[in-house]
């Protein structure tokens, strides 16, 4: 199961990447303003960086961790 999450993950990161490159190339061929592609490419790049630090905070994460709590009111018995 970790390994299909983990996949996941970084297909979100491939098809982030590769959205950066059709922007700049579809922005190119089509002589688009360069502020929009400018940022289109800032607004992606901040998508791209943020999955991959959340990606990173993840790798070995095995989800049974001491902070996470099974009950909404927070008491752990202790």
């Amino acid at each position: 199961m970790k390994k299909s999450i983990n996949r996941r993950r970084r297909w979100l990161l491939f098809l982030i990447g590769g959205a950066m490159l059709v922007t700049l190339a579809l922005g190119i061929v089509f002589q688009l303003s360069t502020v929009l592609i400018t940022v289109l490419l800032l607004v992606l790049g901040l998508i791209f960086a943020t999955v991959w630090l959340w990606y990173q905070a993840n790798l070995r994460a095995s989800g049974d961790e001491w902070w996470q709590d099974d009950e909404a009111s927070g008491w752990r018995g202790y």
